[in-house]
Order: structure tokens, then C-alpha cells, then sequence
């Protein structure tokens, strides 16, 4: 049997989303695709954020054209570390607000703002609102 390409593994695991199954059919595993698509791909790169693990793999296609993609895994339990509040502060910070802008829009002191911003910095292990960004986007 010959070796299915890149482009035909990709398409049969796409038909897995759109195939109509009756009730007593059992549901076909993705995962020899998954691992076919993704096996020859070498990683470079894996980075923990607060959803999840981020990792980029990178390989090349049929036509011997490089290519990256990046994966998450997403952590039923990651944005538990924070508590509603500090979630809702990292959002503001990630917005772009200032932390007075944010002490108001929250109704707190500033001084608590500041507390609650050292405690996602920490909890997340980040040092800076790039960081954060970076730990809470997608």
C-alpha cells in the first residue's frame, strides 16, 4: 500500500467533522492520522500558558515546502490558578489600561490593583505585560 501524502491525510482527517454516523456506528479514532500527519514534524518550540501548552512543529509538505504549525492544548483547569478578580484584572492589563484606569473601572484602590497584579504576575511566572499577554492569548 503506498504511502498517503501530506494533502490526502489532511483531507481524510477534515471528512472526520463532516461524516453523518448512525447510532450503533462506532465513531473512527483520528489519532493514526494525527500521528501520520505529525509524525515526521520536529519541534520547535513549547511554551506553558495559563489554558494550556503551546508548541510549534514544523516539517515539510509533498511539494518539499517547509511549514509551521503552532498547537495548543487546551487545560480544563487552567485558568482556575487565577481568581475571578485577578482575572479580570489581567484582562484590563492585557487590554492596554493603566493601573489607575483599572483600580477605577473596578471600583478598588489602586494599592489593591497593585497587590492583585503582583499575584498574576506571580502565579503566571510572568514579569511583564508582554509576558502576560503572551500566557493569556490563544
Amino acid at each position: 500500500m503506498p504511502a498517503k501524502t501530506l494533502t490526502q491525510t489532511l483531507e481524510e482527517l477534515q471528512s472526520f467533522g463532516h461524516k453523518r454516523l448512525r447510532r450503533s456506528t462506532r465513531v473512527p479514532d483520528p489519532a493514526p492520522l494525527i500521528v501520520r500527519l505529525l509524525g515526521p514534524c520536529k519541534t520547535l518550540a513549547v511554551e506553558q500558558r495559563v489554558s494550556g501548552v503551546a508548541f510549534q512543529l514544523c516539517g515539510v509538505t509533498d511539494s518539499a515546502a517547509p511549514f509551521t504549525i503552532t498547537c495548543l492544548l487546551h487545560s480544563p483547569a487552567g485558568k482556575a490558578i487565577l481568581t475571578t478578580a485577578e482575572q479580570a484584572v489581567a484582562e484590563l492589563l492585557c487590554e492596554g489600561r493603566t493601573l489607575a484606569q483599572v483600580a477605577s473601572l473596578r471600583g478598588v484602590s489602586l494599592n489593591t490593583v497593585k497587590s492583585q497584579v503582583r499575584q498574576v504576575f506571580r502565579k503566571l511566572n510572568v514579569d511583564s505585560r508582554v509576558a502576560l499577554v503572551r500566557q493569556l492569548s490563544p
